[in-house]
């Protein structure tokens, strides 16, 4: 993306020889250099010298997965500072042209359905149905998904957006968190044979089993209600009091104080091997959990995208 302005060309000629010179000291660095000279980019106050910083970031890192924010911060600055939602449009276009990875494309797309939908939120609905054949990242349905699910929105589209996120989803996890929603959002639309189906694959989800729990509850169904409703707490210790655990298990075996016990039984259960999955480090090289199979691993995310 080319920005035309009345800008001195030699800011942005400094702006170029700066990250010249950056690129040329990166080997044998820290391995926060590329974020640190992308928040250096990004603090430049003047806008279209903001941009120029930014564009010439994602130049020099197109394979970085850091390049996701650094679009992100481009596209922020030139349709809000800038004002220029056209300019901030094209910029999407030609950075989707350059970008096979559905993740960073779904980054991308996620920007504009943002952008439409605090503008024209006809518009942005329309264009998030326009995707579901494109479009192969998971993220995108789930948080396009998030927006529509006020009653004030389309909780039906919601609902769709949240099955396709399943139907890409790779993982275990990701699936089960997208059928939880789904699960929910059919819940609340009063549609509950459908609900209980997708909420029981979504089985092991605390959000899942806290909805399905509370359905069976209401339907009779103590024990296995009581049952899902452990294991929701056991999985997220904040919820104990939100799901009146302690009354109800009170209700179903008054006289037992196995609650705790049975809570801990979960929450340090061996739940299996690791998903088949892979993350990325912060130096954007990517590792395969399948690669490190029998050895003992840990694994600090720090704001996963």
């Amino acid at each position: 993306m080319k920005v035309r302005s009345a800008a001195p060309v030699f800011a942005a000629l400094l702006a170029a020889a700066l990250a010249a010179l950056s690129c040329g000291k990166r080997e044998g660095t820290s391995p926060l250099f590329v974020l640190e000279e992308l928040e250096a980019a990004s603090a430049v106050k003047d806008s279209l010298d903001r941009l120029a910083r930014l564009e010439i970031f994602i130049r020099n890192n197109r394979s970085h997965i850091y390049r996701g924010v650094a679009y992100e911060r481009v596209f922020e600055t030139m349709a809000e500072r800038l004002g220029d939602a056209g300019g901030a449009m094209r910029f999407l276009r030609e950075s989707l042209s350059d970008e096979e990875d559905p993740a960073m494309r779904g980054a991308l797309q996620l920007l504009k359905f943002r952008y439409l939908f605090g503008t024209d939120r006809a518009a942005a609905l329309a264009f998030a149905d326009t995707l579901a054949a494109s479009e192969r990242s998971p993220r995108l349905f789930m948080m396009m998904g998030y927006y529509c699910m006020d009653p004030s929105v389309d909780p039906a589209r919601a609902t769709a957006l949240f099955l396709r996120a399943a139907d890409l989803s790779r993982g275990d996890h990701e699936r089960s968190q997208a059928y939880a929603m789904a699960g929910a959002m059919l819940e609340e639309r009063g549609e509950r044979g459908e609900a209980k189906r997708y909420l029981s694959m979504a089985a092991g989800n605390p959000e899942a089993d806290r909805a399905l729990g509370e359905i069976l509850w209401a339907e009779g169904k103590r024990e296995e209600a009581i049952d899902l409703l452990v294991a929701c707490v056991a999985r997220m210790p904040g919820t104990r009091a939100a799901v009146k655990l302690d009354s109800l298990h009170a209700l179903v075996r008054s006289g037992t104080r196995d609650l705790d016990e049975r809570i801990m039984a979960v929450r340090v259960g061996d739940e299996g091997l690791l998903p088949e999955a892979s993350f990325v480090d912060l130096e954007g090289r990517r590792h395969d959990l399948a690669t490190l199979r029998g050895t003992k691993l840990v694994i600090y995310a720090l704001s996963p995208t």
